[in-house]
């Protein structure tokens, strides 16, 4: 590649879904064990709540954010979700530290599977020698932050654009033009990777993104096509290649 033709190709972006995309993930958030747990990690900070309570109060509180909410498509903080809980039964001074340890105990009991897609690395180090890269997700900030850093994967992104730090989540092409807006990249500089056509091809295609669909089932959505797919990350920088 010519030193022009590198310099064009540092002003284009990437953007990255993050669950199912770049984490390989399977969780179950309605496993018995993950309350029962909770429940006497929570007695230690003076929240008195059985299981099949905390259970029911956690799932009627993200119920309730979805109904009170204004979007198209709403969206939580599970942060927010579990300090509601734990002032509403224990002690109204809970620390932000406790809240955040309550929530990733949580998360850790209700993940099945957790790990990296094969070659993802490997083609990461590759695509930010080239390209600018950033993460959109619909994404809790709680979870991610830590989680990106246990997989060595926030190295290769500029920024993180995450659905919890907003009341909104994809397909809202807001999250995708904020995005942009950040990077300072038009729609026609940014190329959009994901494994979920309603939400991710959508609303890619909206903010005048191109996208590449991470899966074998390749059609379109609403109308709107992928302009490629891939389903090893072996491929990815031949399609890359080929649509951007």
């Amino acid at each position: 590649m010519s030193e022009m033709g590198a310099e064009t190709q540092m002003k284009k972006a990437l953007f990255f879904d993050l669950y199912g995309t770049l984490i390989d993930i399977k969780t179950d958030e309605h496993d018995p064990l993950i309350y029962s747990v909770l429940s006497q990690y929570l007695s230690y900070h003076a929240v008195k709540i059985v299981p099949d309570e905390l259970e029911n109060a956690y799932f009627e509180a993200i119920k309730w954010h979805f109904q009170q909410s204004k979007e198209e498509h709403p969206e939580v903080d599970v942060y927010e979700i579990f300090h509601s809980i734990m002032r509403k039964f224990g002690d109204t001074r809970i620390s932000k530290a406790t809240v955040i340890y309550t929530a990733l105990l949580f998360r850790s009991l209700a993940r099945k599977h957790f790990g990296l897609f094969p070659s993802l690395i490997e083609t990461l180090t590759r695509l930010k020698e080239h390209y600018r890269m950033a993460i959109i997700s619909d994404a809790q900030w709680v979870f991610a932050k830590p989680e990106m850093g246990m997989l060595s994967l926030e190295r290769f992104f500029r920024m993180k654009i995450l659905s919890s730090h907003f009341e909104f989540k994809k397909p809202d092409v807001r999250l995708f033009q904020i995005a942009m807006e950040k990077l300072r990249v038009k729609p026609e500089e940014s190329l959009y990777i994901g494994d979920n056509l309603r939400k991710d091809l959508v609303g890619a295609k909206r903010a005048g993104m191109k996208f590449i669909f991470f899966g074998s089932d390749y059609k379109g959505f609403n109308n709107y096509q992928p302009d490629g797919f891939f389903n090893d990350y072996s491929e990815l920088e031949r399609v890359i290649s080929e649509v951007f």
